[in-house]
């Protein structure tokens, strides 16, 4: 497989490029084997929904059969797997996103909520995250989300984006 160097040469026209090129694709099982190695780069400290890694066997039947998310997503950048993101209706969208730890710090993730936005339009997004979990903290920041509620096992923080919508 062919590695994408993200990291070297990054100039704004480069860096322009990559962005251009990056895409997110709708998971499916081929993309099994490395969500589960994406599950085993988590610091379980920080996460607040895997204290452990399932096994191999309940991953596979999370992947295949529950359809969890409204839409659950591989960020990629030609054929590279750089990261998953996610996005789930309750009473706001949810959004959620893991990026591998070798392409972590160069705005992939900014990038793949900006294009998950383009495809679930909300006046409101929602994100949660561990107290620990302070480079998440730092990114909703950054994306513009507000910390809303403290609990002692999560932050929540939301996004308004009704005066984009009119709302």
């Amino acid at each position: 497989m062919r590695r994408i160097a993200i990291g070297i040469g990054t100039g704004p026209k480069r860096k322009m490029k990559i962005f251009n090129a990056m895409k997110l694709k709708k998971v499916s099982e081929e993309d099994i084997d490395f969500l589960y190695d994406m599950l085993k780069e988590r610091d379980p400290i920080e996460n607040i929904l895997h204290k452990e890694i399932p096994k191999y066997e309940e991953h596979v039947k999370f992947v295949t059969e529950s359809h969890p998310y409204d839409g659950w997503y591989i960020i990629m950048l030609d054929s590279q797997k750089l990261g998953h993101i996610n996005i789930i209706h309750k009473e706001n969208y949810y959004v959620g996103w893991f990026i591998k730890k070798e392409f972590q710090n160069f705005g992939i993730a900014t990038k793949a909520f900006e294009i998950l936005k383009k495809l679930h339009k909300s006046s409101i997004y929602t994100g949660k995250s561990n107290p620990k979990n302070f480079r998440s903290h730092k990114l909703m920041e950054k994306l513009g989300f507000k910390l809303t509620k403290t609990f002692s096992d999560h932050l929540v923080f939301e996004l308004d984006n009704s005066a984009k919508y009119g709302n």
